[in-house]
């Protein structure tokens, strides 16, 4: 790194001179407003800075993808336009990949293209959030990627949380019930591995949400972006278990979320699939009619909220992630072997976090050692979310609240280790030390 450890803390004058001309509220600043404190200070000092604010991909995009792209471009399908629900061979790929990697059939015929998961929870909510007049709600397992609120607001929905800290097991299913219990939850939209906790959840779980899915009448959206990153099993053979739990082991109302981003490193294309439950896909719901001009599940995902969004996804972004799924079924790719390199990390990081003071705030996966993977979340001892990351700020280190995140904790922040290499390892180590020699204090308990 640039900038010996002998030269920090930065200055603090000048940090919280940046932070106050950048009219930024540190308690709940956003990633993209952290990444401008830290512009301006590397501009400011020269000092390279850790970052653990940003989910980006931080491994090496197979050659798989870019062949392929290539082969798409000078087969000349660059200049037509894709079918809008997707290219036959992305779908087919998608739904051989779910079979494969999840044990759950799926026809391609209910796989669509998107760009990025992101569209596929977007078109997946707007339907949550009009299935029925009295049903605008959108209910989050908590913490919870934050950018799913933004499109929820932006469609004009409410928006109500479930926080996986108070509950797990038995109890998340019954404060989830309980919620359901009031009439106007459309939509239950969660993640696992979840983005920020990394907490997993287990079968029994997903088996009692499915139940409450079905009984109420509920959309289930499973966000899959980290689909197979539990680094703790082994799920890197093609058709062959353990597999990860999935609510289409259990239920029938529910719209899959599949991502080239992190598993597949393939964060810039934008490109991903959402995969409807058949169950679904043809169950009408005359309410839908007004915004999707269909009373289809399937046919409103796709004709009625991907086609008039962005009438499709590029032709050769599709052509690379099936090309990635098709090797990777195949047994030619190993994908989950590759990511695996985000778990060394981890580890590495809260160990040393652990030691030097800091303690996990999204500690207890039922009873299991918390997997290690592209994200952990900490707190330090008496100071608030904000004070830590001002305080990280002075020794090149970045973080965000889990406030931001919808989590009820005002003292933890998310530390993603994607962008952290293993040459940089040491440093980090180095920055986290000095931070404790200037903050000695006792680690909380929970």
């Amino acid at each position: 790194m640039k900038v010996p450890d002998m030269e920090f803390p930065l200055d603090r004058g000048l940090v919280g001179r940046i932070i106050e001309s950048q009219r930024i509220e540190m308690e709940r600043v956003n990633i993209r407003e952290m990444a401008k404190v830290v512009k301006a200070i590397e501009g400011e000092t020269g000092v390279e800075f850790l970052r653990m604010e940003i989910g980006i991909p931080g491994l090496p995009l197979s050659g798989i993808a870019p062949a392929a792209e290539a082969e798409a471009l000078a087969e000349g399908r660059g200049t037509e336009y894709a079918p809008f629900e997707g290219t036959e061979r992305l779908r087919k790929a998608a739904s051989q990949f779910i079979k494969v990697f999840l044990n759950l059939d799926i026809p391609w015929e209910y796989c669509v293209a998107t760009n990025g998961a992101m569209q596929g929870g977007f078109v997946s909510q707007a339907i949550a959030g009009e299935l029925r007049p009295d049903r605008r709600t959108i209910l989050y397992i908590d913490p919870s990627f934050p950018v799913n609120r933004l499109q929820a607001r932006f469609l004009g929905l409410t928006v109500d949380s479930v926080d996986l800290y108070d509950h797990r097991g038995d109890n998340l299913v019954a404060a989830i019930e309980e919620r359901f219990r009031r009439g106007d939850v459309g939509g239950l939209l969660w993640s696992s591995p979840n983005n920020p906790s990394w907490v997993i959840l287990k079968d029994s779980e997903i088996e009692g949400i499915a139940r409450l899915l079905d009984r109420h009448d509920v959309l289930g959206i499973e966000d899959l972006a980290y689909v197979c990153m539990d680094f703790r099993q082994d799920y890197s053979k093609p058709g062959v278990p353990p597999y990860p739990p999935c609510i289409g082991h259990y239920g029938k109302n529910y719209i899959l979320l599949l991502s080239g981003s992190k598993a597949f490193n393939y964060a810039g294309q934008r490109i991903g699939v959402a995969a409807v439950s058949p169950s679904l896909a043809g169950r009408r719901y005359p309410n839908l009619v007004d915004r999707f001009g269909t009373d289809l599940v399937g046919e409103a995902f796709m004709k009625g909220g991907v086609y008039p969004m962005t009438a499709g996804v590029s032709q050769s972004s599709q052509n690379g992630l099936a090309a990635l799924m098709e090797k990777a079924c195949s047994g030619e790719y190993d994908f989950v072997g590759q990511v695996r390199e985000y778990a060394v990390r981890a580890r590495h990081m809260k160990k040393t976090m652990l030691s030097s003071g800091f303690s996990l705030v999204y500690d207890n996966d039922l009873g299991e050692p918390l997997a290690d993977g592209f994200y952990f979340t900490v707190r330090y001892n008496g100071m608030t979310a904000g004070e830590l990351l001002t305080e990280m700020l002075l020794y090149g280190l970045s973080a965000i609240p889990l406030s931001v995140s919808g989590s009820k904790s005002t003292d933890g922040i998310r530390v993603c280790v994607s962008k952290i290499k293993t040459d940089e390892l040491g440093e980090f180590d180095k920055r986290i030390h000095r931070f404790k020699q200037d903050h000695s204090r006792t680690p909380a308990g929970r």
